[in-house]
Order: structure tokens, then C-alpha cells, then sequence
């Protein structure tokens, strides 16, 4: 007679049941109360966490796919082959969090299908919702083979894999332009807030500058992935290829601090720059963050070279790109908005519980799917076994 054995409890585990249990509260005040009973939104403050985290930082962060799949079948560069699926799988998964986010950000969510019948070729959102949609779906089928490879019918899975080559290269242009469109038109949002928008953060190069920003960041977290599989779900991969892709976070980050300086010069900003005022204090924390601290940290090789430090650093980038998103969707416009907004805690519950759910659909898909080479089993036992004589 077989038993069935229970998952172990663990910390990791009451956390993550905490969380998905907070956001499923949340998901019911939003959709059943209301925004007044689940958000601090007001007609003066629209926007908040769910745009300014959701989807500005959503879309960004999964920058990373497009860049890694056009180095690898536009440009040939084949040494980044081994974690080409990770990085599609990472941007898939952050662009299904920004389409669940949207659900909480639209105040009729049901209707979130009308662009694909109502075009408004006048509208930025117009467009920013094909793409998301477009790109998701080439998304979708770039990551297809790692399931389909998993059919048990032999000749629909190679029908399916020939095909798919076929394709392949279409997909990636594709990808790679839809990417580059709505990476710049999210910054073309806030093109219609000039007066409102602070000035250390209007520009109207900023479709620019949100094109330029996302790149890096979206690398960092390919990195901080990466780094994390192979210290958790026993995958090999050679860190040397962290180090390579690190050195092009550097000068992409060292060109948008430049570009920001240029603006700001131009548009006549300096002078907003040392003035005694909170938006002064975040804008020189975002700029520490996602461009002094790390393209110093990453011209040396010692952290290049070390992956947990430079897993921190690119860390460092992740949290100053999303100070750079919530500065320009949230503080820079609170002084003309009128009102101080703090998101409630349901805002935050919704987000992180998404956040969570597309991080459990990560480790899955790594420890069931071929996405990246793995260890043998017996290795990691020797390994242990060598550590415990130790």
C-alpha cells in the first residue's frame, strides 16, 4: 500500500502562502468593493502603484528576452544560446504579470478587449495595448518548443518543431520591434503632462529615455535569475556568460545618465537639481542607484568576475529602475496633483501576489521543463557528501 506524502512546511512556503492569500483579498476588494475600498486612488491621483509598479517596471524588467534572443539569432552571437530560454521564459512571464495588472488597473476590466475592435490610432495606450498583446503572444510561441518538446506524439511534435523553425527568425524581428515600440511609448504617456509632471522628469525625449533605460534593466534581472538557478534548482551554467552580459549593462547605463544630464542642461532643469525639496531627494537616489553605484561596481572585474556581487549590483540597477518608474508615474507629479499618495496595503498585496505566482511559474518550468542544463543528481549528492566529511 503507498502513502502519499505531504509537502514539507517550510518558511519559504507559509510566506508564499501568506502572500497569495493577501493578494486574494485584495483581488476581492478590488473587483467586488471597489477602488475606493482597495486603493488610495483619487480623481487627482489616477495612477498609482498598479501603473507606476505593475506596468511601467513590468514591461521593463522583461526587457531582457528580446535583447538576449536578437544577440542570439539576429546577430549570432551563439555563446548566449544556453540561457536564451530563460531569458524568453523571464520576459514572458513578466509581460503575463503587466496583462493580469492591467485587470486591477482598469476601472472596467472587462472591456479590455475593445482595442482589438476600437483602434484610436490617436491613442498611446492605443498602441501600447497591441503590442503588449502582440508581443506576448510572439512570446508565447518563442517559448513553445521547451513544452511542445514534452507531447508524447512523435509526429506532431516534430511537425510542430519543423514549423516552428521555419518561423523562428520572423518571430524574433518581430518580437524585437513590438519590444522596442512599446518599451518607448510607455514613456510617450506622460508626453500629455508637461506642466504636471516635475521637471527633474519630463522631457519630451522621453520615449527615449524609457527605450534606453529598459535594456539594462531588463539584463539585470536575466542576470539575477540566472544567479539565483543556479545557487537554488541545481542548474550548470558557465557564470562567464553573467560576467559578458554585465558589461554591456555598464555603458548602456553610463549613456542614459549622460542623455538625462544633456536634457536636463537643454531644458533648463539644473536648478532643480539642489533644491530642498523631497522630488530633489528622489531623483538623487535614482540616479545612485541605476547609474553611479553600479557602472562604478561594474568596471571592475573583481565584481564582474564574482557572481554573488554581481547579482547585488545588478540588483542595485533593478531598484533604481524602479525608483526611475515610480518617480516619473508617482512623485513627480504629486505637487501639482495636490495630494500626498500612499498606496494601500491591498495595492501592494495584488501586486506582490502576481509578482510571486509568475516566480513559483519560473521554478516549475526550470525544474520540470529543458530550460537550462542541469546537474546530475549524483553530482549534487557527492557534492554534499564531500561537504559533509569536510
Amino acid at each position: 500500500m503507498t502513502t502519499t506524502r505531504l509537502p514539507r512546511i517550510t518558511l519559504w512556503r507559509v510566506i508564499v502562502g501568506l502572500i497569495l492569500a493577501a493578494g486574494l483579498y485584495a483581488t476581492y476588494a478590488r473587483f467586488a468593493l471597489g477602488f475606493a475600498q482597495s486603493t488610495h486612488l483619487t480623481d487627482p491621483q489616477p495612477w498609482g502603484l498598479w501603473v507606476g509598479l505593475g506596468t511601467l517596471c513590468g514591461v521593463g524588467l522583461s526587457a531582457g528576452g528580446f535583447a538576449i534572443a536578437a544577440a542570439v539569432y539576429l546577430l549570432g552571437f551563439e555563446r548566449y544560446r544556453p540561457v536564451l530560454r530563460a531569458s524568453v521564459l523571464i520576459s514572458f512571464l513578466g509581460y503575463s504579470t503587466v496583462i493580469a495588472g492591467m485587470m486591477y488597473e482598469l476601472g472596467l476590466p472587462w472591456r479590455i478587449w475593445h482595442p482589438i475592435v476600437m483602434w484610436n490610432r490617436s491613442s498611446v495606450l492605443f498602441e501600447v495595448s497591441w503590442c503588449v498583446m502582440l508581443y506576448t503572444s510572439v512570446l508565447a510561441l518563442e517559448f513553445s518548443p521547451a513544452l511542445v518538446e514534452k507531447i508524447p506524439w512523435v509526429r506532431a511534435r516534430q511537425f510542430y518543431l519543423r514549423w516552428h523553425h521555419e518561423i523562428l527568425i520572423g518571430l524574433v524581428m518581430a518580437g524585437t520591434l513590438l519590444s522596442s515600440m512599446h518599451q518607448s511609448f510607455l514613456g510617450g504617456l506622460y508626453l500629455i503632462t508637461k506642466g504636471k509632471l516635475y521637471p527633474l522628469w519630463y522631457s519630451p525625449y522621453l520615449t527615449t529615455e524609457f527605450y534606453l533605460s529598459a535594456i539594462p534593466a531588463g539584463l539585470a534581472v536575466t542576470i539575477i535569475a540566472l544567479y539565483l538557478c543556479v545557487r537554488s534548482l541545481n542548474v550548470r551554467i558557465d557564470v562567464s556568460i553573467l560576467s559578458e552580459v554585465s558589461k554591456v549593462i555598464a555603458p548602456l547605463l553610463a549613456l542614459w545618465g549622460l542623455f538625462r544630464v544633456v536634457d536636463l542642461v537643454t531644458h533648463d532643469a539644473t536648478p532643480y537639481l539642489f533644491m530642498w525639496r523631497e522630488e530633489t531627494l528622489s531623483f538623487w537616489l535614482e540616479m545612485g542607484l541605476f547609474v553611479i553605484a553600479p557602472v562604478v561596481l561594474l568596471s571592475r572585474d573583481k565584481v564582474r568576475n564574482n557572481p554573488q556581487s554581481l547579482y547585488w549590483t545588478c540588483a542595485l540597477v533593478v531598484m533604481g529602475f524602479m525608483a526611475n518608474r515610480l518617480n516619473v508615474s508617482i512623485t513627480g507629479l504629486q505637487a501639482s496633483a495636490g495630494v500626498y499618495y500612499v498606496p494601500k496595503w491591498t495595492e501592494f498585496a495584488a501586486t506582490l501576489a502576481v509578482v510571486t505566482a509568475a516566480v513559483m511559474a519560473f521554478r516549475y518550468a526550470v525544474l520540470y521543463l529543458d530550460i537550462l542544463p542541469k546537474n546530475p543528481p549524483q553530482k549534487r549528492w557527492m557534492v554534499s557528501n564531500a561537504a559533509a566529511e569536510a
